[in-house]
């Protein structure tokens, strides 16, 4: 088989140089021929080189032939055995090969996959045992995490994909791999895989990532060091729950509130109002401590948000003000709304 392969590779690496490719990168533009005459086998190769409309070509030859779970076998020896000499796209249609002719997923696939040193061999990986979930499964998932821990390997382990697969098997035991991701990558996945498992626990470092940011990459449209989805997951959450007070970090969300990125600007000013209510002082003191400009701005934008909670928090503001310009900017603003 690994033969077999060898020389597939060479064809479709040949027909990648000569820029003869289809949606799926690397796989011959001319479409096989899938005929009702040919062998399994040959049929299965044939469409998972190409890819595109050939694979539900083939699913529907298997299931007419009746051997949808022979062509489910011939996808999972190929992922046991030739997952890191497959080029990448032909990778994701055996994937997707098995993952259609099948409602379970053998946990050795993952546990050769996830231990792969190609990046792009893990994701996939990963991704199957997401949508393949299973007792077993999760027992897999906890050996390699643990094993990946105990070598300092535990960055390998770190693609979104990971995450959605220990949400998804419901491993709790995992969270410490998801707050690594978070902070190190800061994809969504792994906010919600915390989420999904252990909500109560996210408030700390969620605010953690939300300081990953400092008040000059805020200034810009475009953020560079967090992911506008992942602050998204972080803000939804806080509108819902208790905003951890106590942590040194939690001033970040006032220079959100005036971050030029607007909807960063919008969701962080809605959270901070929701919270106003009951930690008027508290929020107020914890924006006396910013630099001047964040607090006139936060002054100059809560004028598109002049309700009483608003009205009350200046109020409270003017008490604990220690800045010049700060107290002439609120002065200025109650003599407004005064009049």
């Amino acid at each position: 088989m690994a033969g077999t392969w060898s020389r597939l590779t060479v064809l479709v690496c040949f027909f990648a140089a000569a820029g003869c490719q289809t949606l799926n990168s690397g796989a011959p533009v001319e479409r096989p021929q899938i005929t009702r005459d040919m062998k399994l086998e040959d049929a299965y190769r044939n469409a998972v080189a190409y890819g595109d409309d050939t694979l539900p070509v083939l699913r529907e030859l298997a299931r007419d032939r009746n051997q949808t779970a022979e062509l489910h076998k011939i996808a999972e020896g190929d992922l046991l055995q030739e997952y890191d000499r497959l080029p990448t796209p032909v990778l994701l249609n055996v994937a997707h090969i098995y993952r259609v002719t099948g409602s379970s997923m053998n946990p050795d696939v993952l546990n050769r996959m996830a231990r792969s040193r190609q990046e792009a061999v893990r994701r996939i990986g990963w991704r199957l045992a997401a949508t393949r979930p299973s007792a077993e499964m999760g027992r897999t998932i906890e050996t390699i995490l643990s094993e990946a821990l105990t070598k300092g390997r535990e960055g390998d382990m770190l693609v979104p994909e990971m995450a959605s697969a220990v949400q998804e098997n419901g491993i709790k035991s995992a969270y410490s791999y998801l707050v690594l991701g978070l902070m190190q990558q800061g994809a969504p996945e792994y906010a919600n895989a915390m989420l999904a498992l252990d909500a109560g626990k996210a408030s700390t470092p969620f605010i953690d990532y939300l300081n990953r940011a400092d008040l000059e990459d805020l200034r810009q449209l475009n953020q560079k060091t967090v992911n506008l989805l992942t602050c998204t997951v972080i803000f939804r959450f806080f509108s819902e729950n208790p905003l951890p007070l106590n942590h040194p970090g939690m001033p970040i969300l006032f220079q959100y509130a005036v971050s030029r990125n607007r909807a960063l600007s919008e969701m962080a000013f809605a959270v901070l109002e929701k919270h106003i209510p009951d930690n008027r002082l508290a929020l107020a003191v914890l924006l006396s401590r910013q630099p001047v400009p964040v607090q006139i701005a936060f002054i100059e934008s809560s004028q598109r948000e002049t309700t009483a909670n608003i009205r009350l928090f200046l109020d409270n503001m003017k008490e604990v003000a220690q800045q010049k310009e700060v107290i002439e900017e609120l002065n200025a603003q109650q003599g407004a709304v005064e009049k």
